[in-house]
C-alpha cells in the first residue's frame, strides 16, 4: 500500500509542532554539523597547498589548528544533533502510543476477539518503535545526508565542474536506484512486520495457558 507523501508530512506536523524548541535546536546543530564538514576539507586543501608552495610556518600552524578545532567542534555538533533527534523521536512515538492505545480502547469487541493482546501489543510498541527512526533518523541521515551531498556538489562545481557533473550523474543513478529498492522493500517490510504481530501473539497466547496450568496445578485452590 502506497501512503501519499502528504500523509507522513501531517504525520510529522501533528507529533512534533509540541516540540518546536528541540526541533530548532536539532536543526541548528544538524546544518552547524552540515556547515562544519563541508567547511574543513577546505581548510585542509589550503594546508596542502600552502605546505607545497613553501608558505609560512604561521599560516600552516594556524590553518591545523583550525582544522583539528572544526574538527572536534563537527563531532560535538554531531553528537548534539542525535540528541536532540532521540529526545525528539522518543518524545513522539510516545505522544503515538498513547493514541493508538486510545485508539484500540474505543473499537469493539469484535476487533478485540479477533486480534490477540501479543498481537496488539507488538502493533502498538514495535511498530512504534520502528517510527522512532522516521521522526530522529530521517531527518538526521536523509536530510542531513541530502544537504550535506548537495553543498559537496555546489563547492566540487566551483572547484572542477568535470568532477562535479559527474559526481552529480552518479548522484542521481544512485538516488534512482534507492528509490527502486524503497518501492521493492515496504511490501517485504510489511509482511515481516505482520509475521512478527502474529508470532507474538501465539507467543502470549501460549505462555497463558502454561501460567494457567502452573497456577492449577501448584494453587488449586485460588
Amino acid at each position: 500500500m502506497k501512503i501519499p507523501l502528504k500523509q507522513y508530512v501531517h504525520l510529522l506536523a501533528a507529533y512534533l509542532k509540541p516540540q518546536q524548541s528541540r526541533v530548532i535546536w536539532l536543526a541548528l546543530t544538524l546544518f552547524g554539523s552540515i556547515a562544519l564538514q563541508i567547511l574543513n576539507p577546505q581548510l585542509l586543501g589550503y594546508f596542502i597547498d600552502t605546505a607545497v608552495s613553501g608558505g609560512a610556518q604561521h599560516a600552516l600552524l594556524t590553518a591545523a589548528l583550525l582544522f583539528i578545532g572544526i574538527a572536534l567542534l563537527t563531532q560535538v555538533m554531531s553528537v548534539a544533533a542525535t540528541y536532540f533527534g532521540e529526545n525528539v523521536a522518543w518524545s513522539a512515538t510516545n505522544a503515538l502510543r498513547v493514541d493508538l492505545a486510545e485508539h484500540c480502547l474505543r473499537l469493539d469487541l469484535s476487533f478485540h476477539k479477533s486480534r490477540t493482546p501479543g498481537e496488539l501489543l507488538e502493533r502498538v510498541d514495535g511498530d512504534v518503535n520502528a517510527l522512532s527512526r522516521f521522526f530522529s533518523q530521517l531527518v538526521i541521515h536523509i536530510l542531513g545526508n541530502g544537504i550535506l551531498l548537495l553543498g559537496i556538489l555546489i563547492v566540487l562545481f566551483f572547484e572542477n565542474w568535470l568532477a562535479g557533473a559527474t559526481l552529480s550523474v552518479f548522484s542521481l543513478i544512485a538516488l534512482t536506484l534507492l528509490l527502486g529498492l524503497h518501492s521493492f522493500a515496504i511490501p517485504l517490510w510489511a509482511a515481516y512486520r505482520q509475521m512478527s504481530a502474529e508470532f507474538f501473539g501465539f507467543l502470549g497466547e501460549q505462555l497463558s495457558c502454561y501460567a494457567a496450568k502452573f497456577n492449577k496445578q501448584h494453587y488449586p485452590y485460588f
